[in-house]
């Protein structure tokens, strides 16, 4: 549905000109083309571990637990999965369903997939029975990969509800630790259950490789975007690898030479991104189960120096106050990228004063745009914006009721077309025309998300639209007011949300949860109420004062979702 040839962008009229495309200034000043995104070759997942099985045949790609998976190894694993699935009758188009933590498994069975043409979905391990049969009958998951835990909890209690459904596949959390889950099977109904440790020591061939074209679809992400049921994002591998080539223009992966740490779920689109495009470059990437594990985290990149790190700011802020992640040797780290969510520029600086200067690069996007949309390039890194757009990526604000196009310094609702931006979602027609709207002869996604650009061309995000206030008439981005607060030494995490006025209905009451940092002495949170007058102070002196809380809530811990980005959904219902 949506293609951009971004080579034959003409750099005319109001491009020309900056008027409409400020960022053009900004590339050229870089000596960067936007124009052209480098060639999408004609590749799909799987033909990139079968080619780097045969150049970097002894080059870790997994690492897990302290123990590595070479390409070699990784290719083998994969051609035994697709046997095994090709013996459960799979065929191109089924869906597999991948309910896993951060595990080899996770990426032996996606491999296999894409070399059968099949279709992968990730469930979150974090999703209730219902939840997960939901997206099951959804996507119409045919073979599901689980863990054994979470078969207990979870999927044995929802398997019967999904009417797609044959196969379950249960791995154990050994099973690439010399502890294979094995001598398991049973049946719930129709459906067979069996452990994937036995079936993969079963003889049998895989199909040979489906004629995987690269606009198939590769990948369905679902998404809850800003309201409504889950949606499915319908991803191919051009919108995938070609996101992954048009970031690469800044990030520059060494074919060959990268070790990447990313505590970014891969059942997230953010985590699915950054293993992609690790495995399209023969990289060795750091599997971490629990991102919220930081003694492990650590601990794995003390034994493989990572030249890349990958984390959402909430991670990013837990590792800065690890004693072992700032003694760790950063010298040959290249980069560290945040996303998912905003970071407070003294944040940043306290992450820069331990990894070293013009390391540091923020990226906005989301499932949509598989997912990056801009990227604030660490060469000429802009605090409080997320970045330029991507090569071949435009970037419009629009008036929310009149679609009228806002100036530079004009928020407005974000709107991107380019070759990144989803086919649309499954079977949800008027949500995909209600996302996807044309203008000049293109497809815009419209992102939900407030923001503006400035006369560089860089996108400052106000507040997604949901999470704007109301006080007085006036605008009160979230986002402005949890950066006046994250400043402060003795905040930890922070969110603001609103309720309802019921004095003054169409407003909002600025709600502010703090967490505080633990008491370098007592070890528990400093007094609350000392608290709360510093907080109102700092915002009373820096906000305007409609901007200012007017209730605030110390709390123990400040709720995550499971990518680690701050749960305002929980916090509105404290």
């Amino acid at each position: 549905m949506q293609t951009t040839d971004a080579t034959a962008l003409p750099e005319t009229g109001a491009a020309q000109t900056g008027v409409r495309w400020p960022w053009l200034k900004t590339y050229r000043e870089m000596g960067v083309d936007w124009h052209t995104v480098p060639p999408v070759p004609d590749k799909t997942l799987s033909d990139y571990l079968r080619d780097h099985a045969t150049q970097f045949p002894e080059r870790e790609a997994l690492v897990f637990m302290g123990q590595g998976l070479t390409y070699r190894e990784l290719d083998a694993r994969i051609e035994r999965m697709a046997a095994l699935l090709t013996a459960q009758g799979c065929r191109k188009g089924d869906v597999l369903g991948l309910h896993l933590p951060n595990m080899p498994q996770y990426v032996v069975a996606f491999g296999a997939a894409a070399r059968l043409g099949m279709v992968c979905t990730s469930i979150s391990p974090l999703m209730t029975p219902t939840e997960v049969a939901h997206q099951g009958n959804d996507a119409r998951v045919r073979v599901l990969l689980t863990l054994q835990p979470l078969w207990e909890q979870v999927i044995q209690h929802a398997a019967g509800d999904m009417r797609s459904l044959d196969t379950v596949l249960v791995s154990g959390p050994g099973d690439y630790l010399g502890a294979p889950f094995t001598g398991f099977s049973t049946s719930l109904g129709s459906v067979r259950v069996l452990s994937l440790a036995d079936q993969m020591q079963q003889p049998g061939d895989a199909r040979p490789p489906a004629r995987l074209g690269i606009d198939d679809v590769l990948y369905l992400q679902y998404t809850g975007g800003t309201t409504g049921a889950p949606k499915g994002a319908r991803l191919t591998s051009r919108n995938l690898f070609t996101n992954n080539i048009q970031a690469d223009v800044f990030y520059g992966y060494r074919l060959g030479q990268e070790t990447v740490a990313s505590a970014f779920p891969l059942f997230h689109i953010g985590g699915a991104a950054v293993l992609f495009n690790a495995l399209r470059t023969a990289s060795t990437f750091l599997l971490i189960p629990d991102p919220r594990d930081i003694a492990h985290f650590v601990g794995e990149m003390q034994k493989r120096t990572p030249t890349i790190i990958a984390a959402v700011p909430a991670l990013y802020q837990m590792l800065c106050q690890h004693d072992g992640f700032r003694r760790l040797d950063f010298s040959g780290l290249r980069m560290a990228v945040s996303g998912a969510a905003p970071f407070a520029r003294e944040e940043i600086e306290r992450l820069a004063s331990i990894i070293g200067e013009n390391k540091f690069c923020e990226v906005y996007g989301m499932t949509e745009t598989s997912p990056v949309q801009t990227l604030n390039p660490a060469q000429r890194f802009k605090p409080g914006s997320v970045g330029v757009p991507l090569p071949g990526t435009r970037v419009r604000i629009v008036d929310t009721e009149t679609d009228r196009e806002m100036p530079p310094g004009e928020p407005g609702e974000v709107t991107v077309s380019g070759p990144q931006v989803m086919q649309g979602y499954l079977a949800m027609p008027d949500a995909t025309a209600d996302a996807l709207r044309e203008h000049d002869g293109q497809l815009w996604m419209h992102t939900g998300d407030i923001g503006y650009l400035d006369d560089d061309g860089y996108l400052t995000i106000c507040d997604r639209s949901k999470d704007m206030l109301i006080v007085g008439g006036y605008k009160v981005f979230s986002v402005e007011v949890e950066n006046t607060v994250q400043a402060l030494p003795r905040v930890a995490l922070c969110a603001v949300v609103g309720r309802p006025d019921t004095q003054r209905p169409g407003n909002d009451i600025v709600q502010l949860y703090v967490q505080p940092m633990p008491d370098p002495i007592k070890g528990a949170a400093a007094n609350d109420e000392a608290l709360r007058n510093e907080l109102m102070a700092r915002c009373r002196e820096r906000l305007s004062p409609y901007k200012v809380p007017r209730e605030i809530f110390i709390v123990e811990a400040i709720p995550l979702t499971s990518v680690g980005k701050i749960d305002k959904k929980a916090l509105r219902k404290h």
